[in-house]
């Protein structure tokens, strides 16, 4: 790690391992009285890991409240609390115990009981009471191409040397201090959004803090921007970033600090999805990014594009359908056509609910529907002297007013103004055979389905865009 780097200015909390002294709610675990402590770490996917130590043989055999062990593991999670010797108190929510307990004896010290632990979250809060003037949250899988960034970071370290000699009576014989050099860089690194009254910074984790795996990104929200805003609105900045980068941002965590830069409160937390493989797959941006240019530029497009998908995020199921387009792009490829028709359908079943579809994905309002048939049917009973077969008939035709789904694509990209060449259209023509399990292991269909996924991938992009009304600019 770089000397002149501080992780804990740029890089989630547990950077580090942490290990926590004085533990308590562990009474599942072992017997009041031990001597304990829990050691926390990242695993080799960026997943939180807990070990519990306790001196003494010891293996659970009965729970607390209504908890249950089975096979040494508890069926409901529990919360861990601790502290240490700075005051600094911590939690490990959603905790379960992972794999067997086991007991060992080290050399020289009596034995050793260890407990394997899985959680959800840790937290972390300092004593202070100062109040939090900035959040930083903290992201692996981020752009792979560090162009995307282009405005620029200097960090700089200063190193002093003081010596004092004093005698008995305190008096200064002698004092020296000593600059031994400065050490300082820049690099081109995060980029600054301003979306009507949000502002935040996308900045970029520098070389040698996170996994090495990752290209790791912090996003910076300040108060004296105007203010810091709540987690959904988050959540959805991170939604539309993860879009416009080509990749989903994975949450790991957040910090809070105040006005000088002290941590107020850190958060760490588990990254979804198969880390490493989405870490290694490339960018696949929906729009180009052109770092040098003054509209095609990643912020610029952020910046334009924030207001409109938070205005129809929810309307629209961008969000849902963004999910389903992350996980499909962890899938391999032809397989994940279902999940990638999904996330079309998702976006289409918002517009239909909404006020802009003329057709509401239907030949005929239901009401209008249900009369015209009830009449005809009373016809044909009438003439036909036979009660019975109208009754049949009517279950047979009562949803005759909705489309099917070739025709709901169709009326929504009609009623969006999209244009979809053959291409396109073979690729969800395609979804339709795998969805009922026709998948082929021919090398010719392989390369098919390949090429599918990839116009699936663009088709969802063209949606999307258009939705949130993205023009592209001259």
């Amino acid at each position: 790690m770089k000397d002149d780097i501080h992780p804990y200015l740029e890089w989630e909390v547990l950077h580090d391992p942490i290990t926590i002294l004085e533990v308590d709610g562990t009474k599942e675990l072992v017997p009041e009285g031990r001597q304990e402590k829990i050691v926390i770490n990242r695993d080799a996917h960026y997943q939180l890991r807990a070990v519990l130590f306790a001196k003494g043989d010891y293996m659970p055999k009965i729970t607390k409240g209504v908890k249950i062990v089975v096979s040494d593991n508890f069926a409901e999670p529990f919360e861990i609390t601790g502290s240490d010797l700075y005051g600094r108190h911590y939690t490990l929510e959603s905790c379960h115990r992972i794999g067997g307990s086991q007991s060992h004896w080290k050399s020289g010290e009596e034995l050793l009981y260890e407990a394997n632990l899985s959680t959800q979250g840790l937290r972390i809060r300092p004593k202070t009471e100062t109040d939090g003037m900035w959040l930083t949250e903290w992201y692996i899988n981020g752009p792979r191409t560090s162009s995307v960034f282009r405005n620029s970071t200097m960090r700089k370290i200063s190193r002093t040397f003081f010596r004092e000699r004093l005698a008995p009576d305190n008096e200064n014989i002698h004092s020296i201090e000593v600059t031994r050099g400065n050490s300082q860089f820049s690099s081109r690194d995060y980029l600054k959004i301003e979306a009507c009254d949000i502002r935040f910074l996308v900045t970029q984790v520098p070389k040698g803090i996170g996994p090495d795996w990752s290209s790791n990104i912090g996003i910076e929200y300040r108060k004296d921007w105007g203010w810091i805003p709540d987690v959904d609105e988050r959540e959805a900045i991170s939604e539309l970033c993860s879009f416009i980068f080509g990749r989903q941002l994975l949450s790991v965590g957040y910090t809070t600090y105040d006005k000088d830069g002290n941590m107020v409160e850190g958060y760490a937390c588990n990254p979804c999805g198969n880390t490493r493989s989405l870490c290694s797959k490339p960018d696949n941006p929906p729009i180009k990014i052109e770092p040098h240019s003054s509209r095609g530029g990643a912020d610029d497009l952020i910046s334009r594009l924030l207001p409109p998908y938070h205005e129809l995020r929810d309307q629209y199921h961008l969000k849902d359908a963004l999910w389903l387009y992350w996980i499909a792009r962890d899938m391999s490829d032809g397989t994940n056509l279902p999940l990638l028709a999904a996330a079309v359908e998702t976006m289409m079943n918002g517009w239909f609910k909404s006020k802009g579809s003329k057709s509401r994905g239907t030949y005929m309002n239901k009401n209008k529907f249900d009369e015209l048939l009830y009449d005809e049917l009373s016809s044909i009973e009438v003439k036909l002297e036979n009660k019975e077969f109208g009754d049949e008939l009517m279950k047979k035709l009562r949803n005759a007013y909705q489309m099917g789904v070739m025709d709901r694509f169709r009326f929504f990209f009609d009623e969006i103004s999209l244009v979809i060449n053959e291409s396109e259209w073979a690729a969800i023509d395609a979804r339709n055979s795998v969805a009922h399990g026709r998948i082929t292991r021919s090398e010719d269909e392989q390369g098919q389905m390949i090429q599918h996924t990839s116009t699936y991938e663009k088709l969802i992009h063209k949606i999307m865009l258009r939705l949130i009304g993205y023009s592209a600019v001259t």
